[in-house]
């Protein structure tokens, strides 16, 4: 809670039990909480979990400004029980669905951030067109997150932009894939979601190693932020990719791109991982070439260094990182639940380009449901021919496929629900933390609880 969570929910308890407070003192926690209300709308935003909060302020401010005499004592006393039960109601929501603040632990550096647009000369292949509502024949464009470490102190930034109506768009696709009915209300404050990062601050002088994100199948950029803010932090210039078509939403500057058909609906989802590739190497000879900020020339032209580049896919993002490293030097990559099936369909036996580290889920590394002819984790076990390069798997005890991004700022929102494993979701993000910054530095992966290796 901010402080002006705290604020209102005072001001409104003291309006309740109006009776056992001076007359002036209820005057003023009216006034207060009015104004109070209204900073919070305009100052953090509009929170759709504190409508019965509001509905109190109204009600009382009204009841005062029209109601020259007092209610007799029952009408009193059962409008003071009823807007008791609602105020009860607004904690419930709010603990149940809360508007989280992810911070950085155990930080070396500040982490700096800043959002790019990029517009590419060619047009938007076919293989994302006929998963979205991209024009045939328009502009490929990409809206890509940078992170960075920084010596300067950070502050929290609200990194997903509620222009795209992003907690909407959100449900509408868990309730088109999963024939679900979740209102959309339920994640309207997702816009509100701070992280510790800052904008607009100097990177640390010193030659930085790259990490590049590519998302899974309708993820976005932003769903795995707490991993890439983590690796920001510990000295790595962190690149994040909306594949727009393929992204579930892609905020461009004009317009909103949304994922509308799944897997079943694409003709190829081999060039559609190719076309991920491609994206990633547009992006990066973008930075290299482009004119940006004052910062991000900097951290580009001086301190990244392109020669030590690792890569972090998660699912589709998983097959498209290694159609990148098969074309282009890599010095890691960490496959999260790879989609691996079409690639071995179309290439057959895959030669590993690099050190690889895979992490699977629980219900990964355990197959599929009966009846599948390839599950992914016989994928890796039959149709890898490493090449000498060091290659480790491990699995994440009690998760599933989205505890690897647990579509990042809702995953205190997503708990235990189909979408991911009884695995707490601090557990899984340390879990992962610990694995991405072990692989990229080549060092011991540490076992846990959580975290089991996979015997060969």
């Amino acid at each position: 809670m901010d402080l002006f969570d705290i604020a209102i929910l005072l001001f409104t308890f003291e309006l309740i039990f109006y009776k056992f407070i001076p007359q002036r003192v209820f005057l003023f926690s009216i006034y207060l909480g009015v104004l109070t209300a209204i900073a919070q709308i305009i100052v953090v935003g509009y929170k759709w979990q504190y409508m019965p909060i509001y509905f109190i302020i109204f009600a009382y401010s009204v009841r005062f400004t029209y109601s020259a005499k007092k209610f007799n004592n029952l009408l009193s006393r059962l409008s003071s029980f009823v807007m008791f039960l609602i105020f009860i109601i607004a904690l419930v929501l709010n603990f149940v669905f809360p508007v989280p603040t992810f911070e950085i632990e155990n930080f070396k550096y500040s982490v700096g951030y800043e959002e790019i647009h990029i517009v590419l000369d060619k047009e938007n292949p076919k293989a994302f067109v006929e998963l979205s509502n991209l024009e045939p024949g328009s502009n490929r464009e990409l809206m890509v997150d940078i992170y960075y470490p920084s010596n300067e102190e950070s502050d929290y930034v609200q990194l997903v932009k509620d222009e795209g109506k992003v907690g909407g768009t959100i449900v509408q696709y868990l309730n088109r894939t999963w024939s679900l009915n979740i209102p959309e209300v339920m994640l309207e404050h997702l816009s509100l979601i701070s992280f510790q990062v800052s904008e607009n601050i100097e990177p640390i002088n010193e030659k930085l190693p790259v990490v590049v994100y590519s998302h899974g199948w309708a993820g976005t950029k932003f769903f795995a932020a707490e991993q890439l803010m983590n690796l920001a932090s510990q000295g790595y210039i962190v690149i994040a990719v909306d594949h727009t078509g393929l992204a579930m939403f892609t905020n461009l500057p004009d317009k909103t791109i949304y994922n509308t058909g799944s897997s079943e609906v694409s003709s190829n989802i081999f060039n559609v991982m190719n076309g991920m590739a491609i994206d990633i190497e547009d992006t990066l000879s973008y930075l290299q070439e482009t004119s940006l900020s004052e910062n991000l020339n900097t951290l580009f032209k001086n301190y990244a260094d392109f020669n030590n580049i690792s890569l972090i896919g998660h699912s589709t993002g998983g097959g498209s990182i290694y159609l990148y490293c098969t074309n282009n030097p890599c010095q890691t990559m960490i496959l999260q639940d790879p989609f691996f099936t079409p690639l071995t369909t179309e290439l057959g036996i895959l030669n590993m380009p690099s050190d690889t580290y895979w992490i699977y889920s629980q219900d990964w590394y355990r197959g599929f449901e009966p009846g599948v002819e390839t599950p992914e984790f016989d994928v890796y076990k039959d149709q890898f021919n490493r090449n000498g390069y060091k290659a480790e798997s491990y699995y994440l005890k009690d998760s599933r496929h989205y505890d690897f991004i647990a579509f990042g700022s809702i995953s205190p929102l997503s708990g235990y629900t189909f979408l991911k494993g009884p695995i707490p979701y601090k557990n899984a993000l340390e879990s992962n933390n610990s694995f991405n910054l072990a692989a990229l530095t080549n060092t011991n992966i540490i076992e846990t609880e959580y975290l089991i290796q996979i015997s060969e």
